[in-house]
């Protein structure tokens, strides 16, 4: 459709448009509050956490649910100054998307710089919390265990990394020289295996030889598969917002082509 259109062309676009804004609106805010409510991803997200805050993720999941109630308002405007023909609403609706549209960019940049910041410090940052709080703190421990079962992978860079941990130093695993969830499991397939795991060779998974532990105990570390796991989910809510942004631009245009012919 050209952008001189009539009047009520111009305005059966803009309304058909703002149901179509307001449904996303509403992805918006399930995908948000999903990402911080399935427990899996609010477990993993732990081994983000820096300095006590938290990770990069929540945020974005924060600002995502936080435009998603914006696009509830602002379609309003659009709506009742569609319907209306009012050019006060629509020049209200207009401003509010171009500021939505400002802080969506903004976010993302941010988000951008921020993620390869979190991905730099992140082999430090998972290491201290293996070294130092691995079988101490419960919430730090379970995190840990999950990504090893999720991921079929051990420690960060490799199955050593547990030699220098308190839990090992301490004797924690009574005996043990990785965590059971570095094993290959016998229930892996459950989702909660991570808690309780059933190794299919306990003695051979804990053996220092080599060729012993190939077959029932994961080779890789854990580094990689945390970097691809944070990727995908800030690209997730970076795809999402960005898909919002390329609707607010139609948004604007139809608002103003309406201003004009009214």
């Amino acid at each position: 459709m050209a952008l001189g259109c009539g009047a009520k062309c111009a305005k059966g676009v803009l309304i058909a448009f703002n149901l179509i804004f307001w449904l996303s609106g509403a992805a918006m805010l399930g995908t948000g509050i999903y990402f911080l409510v399935d427990t899996d991803k609010v477990t993993l997200y732990r081994l983000f956490y820096t300095d006590g805050n938290y990770a990069l993720i929540h945020y974005l999941a924060y600002a995502l649910i936080g435009v998603g109630g914006l696009v509830f308002v602002v379609g309003f405007f659009g709506c009742c100054g569609a319907v209306r023909e009012s050019k006060c609403m629509l020049v209200t609706y207009f401003v509010f998307l171009f500021l939505i549209l400002g802080c969506e960019t903004a976010v993302g940049i941010l988000a951008v710089i921020f993620q390869n910041k979190v991905i730099k410090t992140l082999e430090e940052n998972v290491t201290l919390k293996l070294k130092n709080k691995y079988g101490l703190e419960e919430t730090i421990t379970e995190s840990i265990d999950l990504a090893q079962a999720k991921f079929d992978c051990c420690g960060v860079k490799e199955a050593l990394d547990y030699d220098k941990s308190k839990w090992k130093l301490d004797n924690l695993g009574q005996g043990d020289n990785v965590s059971k969830t570095c094993c290959v499991l016998k229930n892996h397939e459950d989702d909660d295996a991570f808690k309780n795991p059933i190794p299919l060779n306990g003695t051979l998974c804990q053996s220092q030889d080599s060729k012993q532990n190939t077959n029932f105990r994961h080779q890789k570390g854990c580094l990689i598969m945390l970097e691809e796991f944070i990727r995908s989910e800030s690209t997730v809510l970076l795809g999402i917002g960005c898909g919002i942004a390329g609707l607010e631009i139609f948004g604007m245009v139809f608002a103003i082509c309406l201003c004009k012919e009214i």
